[in-house]
């Protein structure tokens, strides 16, 4: 398994990694070794980038589908996916909130730095293998 993505919470007391075992954990880095409290499952495929939001609530995740794999497998028609996703996990409830259809693979996520509004989500912004950042409204809405 490889970590491909590291994201701290605001207060520097949590950690979110996501890796290429379809899976992110968050670890309590006060604990000791490491602290995993939690881990995320529900992406069919490498989880690339994760980030958490500016307050902390929120997590995001972006994958490749499983057939951009497929170069590092001999039975590469096993591997074949369709899903291009980005999900939006609830930190306290230990559970996805949102899944997000994407057009492309999803090499990158980052939510705005600037808190949401009371009530909202927050924004967030995409990149993948077309070239192109998405400007995503909140964790249900539509890309800008």
């Amino acid at each position: 398994m490889s970590v491909r993505s590291l994201a701290w919470s605001p207060d520097s007391s949590l950690l979110l990694s996501a890796s290429d075992d379809k899976r992110l954990v968050l670890h309590d880095v006060r604990a000791s070794p490491g602290g995993t409290v939690a881990s995320f499952t529900g992406h069919s495929s490498w989880v690339l980038s994760a980030d958490i939001s500016p307050d902390g609530r929120l997590g995001l995740s972006g994958q490749v589908p499983s057939s951009s794999q497929c170069a590092f497998h001999i039975n590469a028609a096993d591997h074949r996916s369709a899903d291009k996703s980005i999900k939006v996990w609830d930190i306290g409830a230990r559970a996805a909130v949102s899944t997000i259809p994407d057009t492309g693979e999803v090499w990158s996520v980052s939510w705005r730095p600037k808190p949401a509004a009371p009530g909202t989500v927050g924004a967030f912004v995409s990149g993948g293998d077309d070239g192109t950042v998405r400007w995503w409204r909140g964790a249900g809405g539509g890309a800008a």
